[in-house]
């Protein structure tokens, strides 16, 4: 990772994803949050929300016994792995079985990985739980995957499921924040100006709530901080 990436993560880290979400949608870019129905083992508070850099990989179930493509090698995904890296794992919705467990949660932290993030199932959940690895996924099963499902790919752009009921694709780079609201993805492209709006934002709101604090009404207090005023939109091509 670059000093600048660094410097955008340290940045990201202490806004809050409603923020980001409000940024994201008045510059267009409407698809950024993943689907509720993804939840983590742990409940994302100030001490296990997180920041970090998209690794992405993909797998396929099998059929019949059969993958219709290779698997990938080994130790595929350590070698993938950054500082600050958050692993997005688009399983196809696989969850009759775990796409990882205990062992691999801990190599993949021990390579760099700071949470991990699936549409599909997990095992070893109080060993996963206490690595303080924070893990979102769509369901915990004791059932070992491996035998109905493999990894194919790492490296590559994916989608998993949103908010708004479409996925939300994710591409190697894009930046990512979870706290207890959810998790958001804001495009590496676009991620230093959404950034600075949040923080832009951020200041505003602080003063919303010093005049509401102070007996303003809502509506007078608002009025004289407009939230979004400052937002730059998107590329057109992102949303």
């Amino acid at each position: 990772m670059t000093k600048t990436a660094d410097d955008l993560l340290a940045r990201l880290a202490k806004l809050e994803t409603g923020q980001i979400s409000d940024v994201l949608d008045e510059a267009g870019v409407s698809n950024h949050a993943l689907s509720s129905a993804l939840t983590p083992l742990t409940p994302l508070t100030a001490g296990t929300r997180f920041a970090g850099v998209a690794v992405c990989a993909r797998g396929e179930a099998s059929v019949q016994g059969r993958h219709a493509r290779p698997a990938m090698p080994g130790e595929a995904l350590e070698k993938a792995m950054h500082p600050n890296a958050v692993l997005m794992i688009e399983s196809g919705g696989f969850t009759r079985g775990a796409l990882f467990g205990g062992f691999v949660a801990y190599s993949l932290q021990r390579a760099g990985c700071v949470a991990i993030v699936s549409d599909g199932g997990v095992r070893d959940a109080d060993e996963i739980r206490g690595l303080g690895l924070p893990v979102i996924s769509a369901a915990v099963t004791p059932v070992n995957g491996s035998r109905r499902w493999q990894w194919t790919d790492v490296g590559v752009p994916i989608a998993l499921p949103g908010q708004e009921g479409r996925p939300v694709p994710v591409a190697p780079g894009d930046y990512i924040l979870a706290d207890g609201d959810g998790l958001v993805v804001i495009p590496a492209a676009i991620a230093a100006t959404v950034i600075e709006d949040t923080e832009k934002l951020s200041e505003v709101e602080r003063e919303i709530g010093k005049g509401l604090r102070a007996g303003g009404t809502r509506a007078e207090v608002f009025k004289r901080n407009p939230r979004f005023a400052h937002i730059r939109p998107a590329s057109p091509t992102k949303g």
